[in-house]
């Protein structure tokens, strides 16, 4: 049953979502988290009384008070928050005894007997949660029995058996799905702390690539999208209601069928939406065309997960394209006028100084905007994990998930330092070189290409230098982007 066919009234317990992430973190793009926010809409559809709370927005007291309205509390957490995530269960729970609590989200479906086995979480939902969230909360008025006919289901019994539905189908008609109860979180908050006032969106679900790294088991290996009308219908509300300044499109793989970007960005002209985008997508997924096209609908950066300038890593992660792809799509979303970042992963399984150099190397070719690094970090249920678990610290996977500086990986030539050490000089070499004076002519000879290709664009640039310079601020053609792509 959709959820816009379940009769009302589902429940009259209190719903309380939390979205556990430590304030402070990913400040640039902090926004809010569609997970909870679609759940908030479909549960407020069916009747319920639902409330939303972000630790990263709402004080401690705030937080305080939806642990203790709570009577049925559910969590959404990233790997590396898990544990704190058990934390805020074990504090609800002193506080009232009879609070239900639930796990949802990627780890929860790959991963549930740490919520289980800290006797904190009562229910774990595995896989896309949109339909099987009202089956919950209904199970939970009818009784156990009930709850064991829903898909995705997982919590323990009395006697110590432990229930583990399989994971409900992939949602097909992604329409179906309401949009984001909005309201349910203070945009404002969010606005105060990102001054570019970040709204998500995503448009389709599932990717259909073999990355080693990836954990596919919400969301899939296929390739599943939202109508145009229904993407173009919500980018609408979102800049008629809150004028964003920026709309972040969240989806694994935006530019995977480029007759619908296409069809999109024609969509977003044609209704006069004035809107600065931004995307991430693979690097052989894009061409000059395409990204001209996107750059005229607002997508004014774009987000390349790279990995790795060697051909050698490449291969062991299995990103399935050549070193020189990195190169041309670097080089095509800057002659675009899209500013780029990359993020890479160091400490790839058999990395040598050898590989590093190339990735050094090819940065400078590219010649990304900005450059992300992670170390390589095997999560469960992925290809990697199974691959590589001979090498995996058991004693790490749980304590030191997910940790920028720390992975469970016990690397073959470099240990955790030494590999903390390459990935912050690798960042930070290339962002000297990237404010030299070889890298700044490169930038200049760039736009002034893009200007004369975008000769509307060009005269509007002019505009803006002679507006700026009569008030005695300097406008430089080259180098006219902040560190977060923004113009100045």
């Amino acid at each position: 049953m959709t959820a816009a066919a379940t009769p009302p009234t589902v429940t009259h317990r209190k719903i309380v979502l939390m979205y556990v992430t430590p304030p402070g973190q990913d400040d640039f793009f902090i926004a809010m988290p569609l997970g909870i926010i679609y759940l908030a809409s479909i549960l407020r559809q069916a009747g319920c009384d639902v409330e939303c709370v972000d630790e990263r927005v709402c004080t401690e007291a705030e937080v305080e008070a939806g642990l203790r309205r709570a009577q049925i509390l559910g969590f959404s957490a990233l790997t590396p928050h898990v544990n704190r995530a058990i934390r805020y269960a074990q504090r609800a729970k002193a506080m009232n005894p009879s609070v239900i609590t639930v796990m949802g989200g990627p780890h929860a479906t790959v991963d549930v007997d740490t919520f289980l086995d800290s006797k904190a979480i009562d229910y774990v939902i595995g896989g896309e949660a949109e339909d099987s969230i009202l089956d919950f909360v209904r199970g939970i008025e009818q009784g156990r029995e009930a709850l064991t006919r829903v898909p995705g289901m997982a919590f323990d019994w009395p006697d110590g058996r432990r229930l583990q539905n399989p994971q409900p189908p992939l949602i097909k008609d992604l329409d179906r799905i309401p949009f984001p109860a909005w309201d349910t979180l203070p945009f404002e908050r969010y606005a105060a702390m990102n001054k570019e006032r970040l709204f998500y969106i995503f448009t389709s679900r599932g990717c259909p690539f073999r990355c080693i790294f990836c954990q596919k088991e919400l969301t899939g290996r296929g390739f599943r999208t939202r109508t145009v009308k229904n993407i173009l219908d919500e980018l609408q509300e979102i800049h008629d209601r809150f004028t964003p300044g920026n709309v972040l499109f969240i989806d694994e793989l935006f530019t995977c069928q480029k007759k619908r970007v296409y069809e999109i960005c024609e969509g977003i002209v044609q209704r006069g939406l004035k809107l600065n985008m931004s995307c991430e997508t693979r690097v052989d997924m894009l061409d000059y065309d395409m990204a001209r096209t996107m750059k005229k609908a607002g997508f004014n950066r774009m987000y390349f997960g790279v990995e790795s300038g060697s051909q050698r890593s490449l291969d062991t992660l299995v990103k399935d394209y050549k070193v020189e792809k990195v190169v041309e799509a670097l080089k095509i979303t800057r002659r675009a006028g899209i500013w780029t970042k990359i993020f890479l992963i160091v400490g790839t399984p058999g990395e040598t100084m050898e590989d590093i150099d190339d990735t050094a190397r090819v940065m400078r070719e590219g010649m990304p905007d900005r450059v992300r690094t992670s170390l390589f970090n095997p999560l469960t249920a992925t290809a990697s994990f199974e691959k590589f678990k001979d090498r995996i610290d058991p004693a790490l996977v749980k304590t030191e998930y997910v940790d920028s500086d720390r992975s469970p990986y016990i690397h073959e030539n470099f240990d955790n330092d030494t590999l903390n050490r390459i990935k912050r000089t690798l960042v930070e070499d290339y962002e000297g070189w990237y404010e030299s004076r070889p890298a700044r002519v490169r930038r200049f000879v760039a736009r002034m290409r893009y200007y004369w290709e975008n000769k509307d664009e060009g005269k509007a640039r002019l505009a803006r230098a002679f507006r700026f310079g009569k008030v005695g601020q300097p406008a430089p053609f080259g180098d006219e982007l902040t560190d977060d792509g923004v113009e100045v």
